[in-house]
This record gives C-alpha cells, sequence and structure tokens, in this order.
C-alpha cells in the first residue's frame, strides 16, 4: 500500500510538473504567457506549485516509513503520524491538481452561450469535491485506528509508557 501511494504521488508531481512548462494557451513572442495578467492564471500557477509541494512532501514522507527503525515507539507515535500526514499531503496535491485542471479550463475556454458555461464549469469542478467524499471515510478510519492502538497499549501492555517513549524520566 505505501508503495502504490509513494508511485500515486511520483506520478502526480510528474503531471504538475510537465503541467508548469506546458503553460494554458501560448506564449507571446517577448516569452510570456498570454493570459499572465488574468487572475485565473495566478490561481493555475499557485495551485500548480501547492500541488508539486504537497505530492514531493508526500513522497518524503512515504520513503521515510520504508526506511524508518522497526522498533516499538516508532510503531506507537511515529508510524501512524506520518502516515496521517503523507495521506494527507498527497489529498492535498490531488486536490490541487484537480483545481488546476478546472482553472486551466475556465481561462483557456470561451464560450458565450451562458447555459454551456455554465455546464462546463461544473463538470469540470466536479471531481474535487467527489475526491474529497471519497477520501473522508479512510481520514476517519485512520483516526479510528490510531486510537484503537493507543488505547490497546494503554490497557492490556502496562508497561506501554516506557515502550513508546512517554516516560522520560527512565
Amino acid at each position: 500500500m505505501l508503495t502504490s501511494c509513494s508511485t500515486v504521488a511520483v506520478l502526480v508531481a510528474t503531471v504538475v510538473f510537465a503541467a508548469a512548462y506546458t503553460i494554458p494557451g501560448r506564449t507571446e513572442p517577448n516569452g510570456l504567457p498570454v493570459y499572465h495578467d488574468s487572475p485565473l492564471f495566478w490561481l493555475f500557477t499557485c495551485l500548480d506549485v501547492l500541488a508539486i509541494a504537497c505530492s514531493l512532501s508526500s513522497v518524503a514522507f512515504f520513503l521515510s516509513i520504508l526506511s524508518s527503525p522497526l522498533e516499538y515507539p516508532f510503531f506507537c507515535h511515529g508510524l501512524p503520524r506520518k502516515l496521517m500526514i503523507g495521506f494527507t499531503l498527497l489529498f492535498l496535491s490531488m486536490a490541487a491538481t484537480m483545481l488546476a485542471f478546472a482553472a486551466t479550463i475556465l481561462l483557456v475556454i470561451r464560450i458565450e452561450k451562458k447555459w454551456t458555461k455554465s455546464l462546463l464549469y461544473s463538470i469540470s469542478f466536479f471531481p474535487v469535491p467527489l475526491f474529497g467524499l471519497l477520501q473522508f471515510p479512510m481520514f476517519q478510519s485512520f483516526k479510528d485506528i490510531y486510537r484503537k492502538i493507543t488505547k490497546i497499549f494503554h490497557l492490556f501492555l502496562g508497561f506501554s509508557k516506557r515502550v513508546c517513549g512517554k516516560d522520560k524520566a527512565n
């Protein structure tokens, strides 16, 4: 699962990196993008930068999990925390990528008919809330699993404070 998430994060980073160099519209003879004064162009640029930063950060978190030591303190706190941060960053990179795509659609496609424009814009933004709703149960289940793991350590293992590194005196 972890390697699959790393692969998806690298693929998102690759697509976003390519989108940064394939600027929406065309460029003027002086090298500036045609839409460089448009707020939607700056929205696209900011979302693209956010997507690549979150994607590569999630890759870093997933790789840190894969190369971490196999010790009890890591499994109590480090692993669930890094896993949640990695998944959250991957989710943010996917959402930012989808929003950058929608901003590009709004920027490039200029349609005069109001109903066609409304339909096209609605369809281009549709994947973002759908993706968020589909991922919410996963984040909720990770939160529940983290609570159960810590409860098991506290209830059944009397020495969990020493094992999980909570007892700093020893």
